[in-house]
């Protein structure tokens, strides 16, 4: 009987929580120098024959319009020619800034991805939607979304993510007929490796929804979504991200050998851009499209010591390109006003003629724009990430006017109108204007958090914390107790400690294995709140084989009070692998008493059932994970296997076709659906399967390979 899965074989799938497999690489595909042809073909095409007259920009000008949002992560504003950038970088960027409103001091509410785009399309600061880092937050359900007011507006809604950061289980997916996630399952325990999908990949799938096709590929190219028909009638929404200009930078010919890494990666997502626009201009539907474009945040590139972003609030990260095109519909105008990413959703809303919901934080740019706006905006921003998984000072600011405050035990004070760069502190020197932003920031501050978070934490609460001290630790999270903070817990004090850790992972990944895991475990001897140092030296240990030194350095971690929730999952992971059933499942429990819909946790905690032959609980945590994350391809793998285990076999089936679409690499649920319709005498429909795991399964199964052909040689 055929049980090869991380719920019964005892050894756990690629990607599973049942063990922290090696960092993966992340997914990408080579883009032929004939598609890259084919994309400056399309550009040059849509810049002769588009043309439009504009009128004012107005509410309600695009009344009745469809939406394009179109979020580039880690896009630098200095890299956009519109935006001071250098000339023909970003062509597609320049001609639709051109002929429309080009917003130059939009700020974003966060240096990182899954917090700025819960900000974007919540029109809402981190602390009001509360997620303040990825991995570690989701969405709550009480505060609307651009999506599901739209939606209730009558749009069909359809999202199409480049990476695993903006997975459905994040709760962004609210709202949304279809959330096109279909990247690739990751592999390993950190949410926060991101598996993701080039952006001509992203925009196919997006461009087939527009037009009324199938909304949304599977992971194997297979339509996963019932078709929607298209109907002038109904607008719609799409928001489409892309992941590129993102680290690592490896842009596909021929843009990798012309430019710099970044910069290549930032020319070729333009001509992604371009050819979505020009699928827009063949089905006739630009016209009466209304399009935003804007990055959520940009990317550091060494400045001020910071590598890419996450840590700091400097402009490099935080000032960002926004976009508002819309043909004739809207005039073309640039505006330099202090506006908020948090301002896009209400802008998109005034433009569409449709009322924001009062939840809405951010204020429609319109009258900005148009010149009709006396008040001046305040942007509040923060970096919570060092604070949260490294125990690092906790960072917010605010722009005010042409200046920027950074709070943090050494405070900041920049012109960032007359200093860009953020060169000269002029905390001595204007003490006056300090005290002011001090004042503004708290104001501010005591503002956002008076109205309750409405994201759901995912760090360990009361409950957790009572059943994990049981087995001897603190449980806590890194960052989670209040204490006071001084100058040696300042970002800039140690950032030279993070971009360490970053050599040592690319050192160990390269192959300098003992090097790099023994510069690791210094840097937690002298930084033992460092959370995330925990968890790849754990990682590094695992994957040379020690496995009972990663249990260690996360029960360290776990004892100190350093471990989040995924931390915790990955340690129940390694106990499970290791045969620690009882232990495994104690952890498990405790983090799904404060976090029911942790999917990795259900899966993990569904392992440690099947282990235990308990395959009525088994099945109830994979049912659940699926439900939480139908795109998951391990829970409907884990799912199948408890029918496999059970003698079901046509059971089985749905579940394990459903993982092949969804991770065409899921060669265990291959086998497995190979096997279960050999087994039912199916063996035409199963030859197909069968021969194509001897073909493309890794070396860890030469043994199952072996089998498999001498099977199909019987026959």
């Amino acid at each position: 009987m055929p049980r090869r899965s991380d719920a019964t074989s005892g050894k756990p799938a690629a990607g599973t929580s049942a063990g922290a497999a090696p960092r993966a690489a992340r997914i990408r595909t080579w883009v032929p120098l004939a598609i890259a042809l084919v994309v400056v073909t399309l550009a040059v095409g849509w810049f002769a024959t588009h043309r439009s007259t504009p009128g004012p920009i107005r509410p309600g000008a695009c009344r009745g319009c469809n939406i394009l949002l179109i979020t580039i992560d880690t896009l630098r504003a200095d890299r956009v020619g519109a935006f001071g950038g250098p000339p023909g970088l970003t062509p597609t960027l320049d001609r639709l800034a051109a002929e429309g409103v080009r917003l130059t001091r939009a700020y974003t509410s966060a240096p990182l991805t899954l917090p700025a785009h819960a900000s974007i399309l919540s029109a809402v600061s981190p602390p009001v939607h509360g997620i303040r880092t990825n991995g570690l937050f989701r969405l709550g359900t009480n505060l609307p979304t651009l999506a599901t007011v739209l939606k209730d507006a009558g749009y069909r809604t359809g999202a199409f993510v480049g990476a695993f950061v903006l997975d459905a289980r994040f709760g962004l997916n609210r709202g949304f007929d279809v959330y096109d996630d279909r990247y690739g399952e990751t592999h390993g325990n950190d949410p926060l490796e991101a598996a993701e999908r080039r952006g001509e990949d992203v925009i196919k799938p997006a461009a087939d929804w527009i037009n009324g096709g199938a909304g949304g590929a599977g992971r194997d190219g297979s339509a996963a979504v019932p078709a929607q028909p298209a109907s002038p009638a109904r607008p719609w929404f799409a928001w489409v991200h892309l992941y590129d200009s993102h680290d690592p930078y490896r842009a596909p010919a021929p843009y990798a050998s012309r430019l710099p890494p970044y910069d290549a990666e930032v020319a070729y997502t333009d001509a992604v851009v371009e050819r979505l626009i020009g699928e827009l201009q063949r089905s006739g539907q630009l016209e009466r499209t209304l399009v935003m474009i804007a990055a959520d945040h940009g990317e550091s590139l060494d400045d001020h010591g910071e590598r890419t972003h996450g840590v700091f609030v400097y402009e490099a990260t935080m000032r960002v390109p926004w976009i508002v095109w819309a043909g004739s519909h809207i005039g073309r105008a640039a505006s330099d006003a202090l506006v908020r990413l948090i301002d896009l959703a209400p802008t998109a809303l005034d433009l569409l003629g449709v009322d924001p919901p009062r939840e809405f934080e951010g204020r429609s740019v319109v009258p900005v724009v148009a010149g009709a706006e006396s008040t001046p905006r305040v942007a509040y921003l923060e970096a919570m990430d060092a604070n949260l998984t490294r125990n690092w000072a906790p960072l917010t600011g605010v722009v005010s006017g042409g200046y920027k405050l950074i709070d943090l035990p050494v405070l900041e004070l920049y012109d960032v109108a007359r200093d860009p760069r953020e060169t000269t502190n002029l905390v001595r020197n204007e003490p006056d204007r300090m005290r002011d932003l001090k004042v503004l920031l708290n104001d501010t501050s005591r503002m956002l958090l008076r109205q309750s978070p409405r994201g759901e934490r995912g760090t360990l609460g009361a409950e957790a914390t009572r059943r994990l001290q049981a087995l001897g630790y603190v449980a806590s999270s890194a960052g989670a107790a209040p204490r006071s903070y001084g100058p040696d817990d300042d970002p800039k004090s140690l950032i030279a400690v993070a971009n360490d850790l970053n050599r040592a992972i690319e050192r160990f990944d390269a192959g300098e294995r003992a090097a790099a895991t023994s510069s690791v475990a210094e840097m937690i001897g002298a930084h033992p709140r460092f959370a995330t140092a925990y968890a790849e030296l754990a990682r590094m240990q695992r994957a040379d084989g020690d496995l009972p030194a990663a249990i260690r350095t996360l029960e360290d971690a776990a004892r100190g009070g350093v471990a989040n929730q995924r931390m915790m999952t990955v340690l129940a992971g390694y106990f499970t692998e290791s045969g620690q059933l009882d232990k495994a499942q104690t952890i498990l429990d405790a983090v799904l008493a404060d976090h029911p819909d942790d999917v990795e946790a259900l899966n993990s905690r569904g392992v440690v059932a099947s282990r235990k032959s308990d395959y009525a609980g088994a099945r109830r945590a994979f049912v659940r994970a699926v439900d939480l994350d139908p795109t998951s391809a391990r829970a409907h793998a884990n799912l199948a296997t408890v029918a496999l285990a059970s003698g079901q076999l046509e059971a089985a089936l749905p579940d394990l076709r459903r993982a092949i679409e969804l991770d065409a690499r899921s060669y265990d649920a291959l086998f497995n659906l190979g096997m279960a319709l050999w087994q039912l005498n199916r063996h035409a429909e199963a030859r197909p399967y069968l021969e194509r795991f001897v073909r493309e399964a890794p070396p860890r199964d030469a043994e199952d390979v072996a089998r498999v052909r001498a099977l199909l040689q019987k026959k």
